[in-house]
């Protein structure tokens, strides 16, 4: 995560060397411009854009009498098509490549709006592209010191989330036949680290190797209302449903759909009953930890 959060802010402090860094590899592309297309001039258009979504972004589009596209709203297999018509297939899907690169570049740039620092351009006239390369390097300059602050309070949230985790972890006791364990996932290639804390119901536990099963929180709770409404059409019916006639039924409930937080029907399937105040106030200390976490650890996964 401190690798993560260095990498990040070399990255934002030479925003511009590296906006023309990965500009370079669509210039093969801009050159295919200006061109003509089904008898229509076509040249490339360039756009700083200051909307939420697309704040300090580049858009580059494709311009003529009767259209503009641009290009960033597009998919990969849309720009091969759309390229495909002012080079050859095979050089068009090097273009579309580059530009995806581009894009994914320009995403990032977008992503630094929470830091709610102002994209400032020194003058509106002139070249498009030597404007967003200077205020580019304005912003990465005034972002930096900001972003530091929201990955140190990142770093901090994760040792409260830590700390709440095994809190909760404490009250549920120990691990048995429908326990409720708090745990992250953990994969090998996430920057960041430990994502999505999650309430997991224990399932099942091998006799022999003690290895462990479990269901998310909603999966749990899920398989409680397919019980209940089983029970439900075999009173109504006067014979046990089958899987049509379940399925059906647990359709018309589609509103009902559960959320990953502890009630008073698990805590009765999982025998805390006598724990209930305690349960609840761990998974209140829980959740007050993990939103913010959540919140600001997205924040920072679209700078990535």
């Amino acid at each position: 995560m401190k690798a993560t959060m260095m990498q990040t802010l070399d990255w934002v402090e030479r925003l511009d060397v590296m906006a023309a860094t990965v500009f370079t590899s669509v210039e093969p592309m801009t050159q295919l411009f200006p061109a003509y297309w089904d008898s229509e001039y076509c040249r490339i258009c360039y756009d700083i854009h200051a909307s939420s979504k697309r704040y300090g972004a580049l858009g580059v589009s494709i311009k003529s009498n009767r259209m503009r596209t641009d290009l960033g709203s597009l998919s990969q297999a849309e720009l091969v098509k759309l390229l495909a018509n002012f080079s050859s297939a095979s050089d068009a899907k090097s273009h579309a490549v580059e530009f995806s690169r581009f894009n994914q570049f320009v995403r990032r740039v977008s992503a630094l709006r929470f830091l709610d620092v102002e994209f400032v351009q020194a003058t509106r006239t002139g070249p498009v592209l030597p404007r967003w390369f200077d205020a580019l390097q304005r912003y990465g300059d005034l972002c930096r010191p900001k972003l530091q602050e929201r990955f140190n309070t990142f770093l901090k949230m994760s040792g409260d989330l830590d700390q709440a985790i095994f809190e909760f972890n404490a009250v549920m006791g120990r691990i048995r036949f429908r326990s409720i364990r708090c745990s992250y996932t953990i994969t090998d290639h996430d920057l960041l680290g430990p994502s999505s804390p999650e309430m997991k119901v224990v399932t099942s536990i091998h006799p022999l190797t003690q290895h462990r099963r479990y269901n998310s929180m909603i999966d749990f709770k899920t398989d409680l209302r397919r019980k209940r409404v089983r029970k439900a059409l075999t009173a109504t019916l006067g014979r046990k449903p089958d899987k049509d006639e379940v399925k059906a039924a647990m359709l018309k409930a589609r509103d009902k759909k559960p959320n990953p937080l502890i009630t008073r029907e698990v805590i009765k399937a999982c025998y805390l009953g006598r724990h209930a105040t305690a349960v609840f106030e761990a998974q209140e200390n829980l959740v007050a930890a993990m939103q913010p976490w959540t919140d600001l650890r997205e924040k920072l996964q679209a700078l990535l």
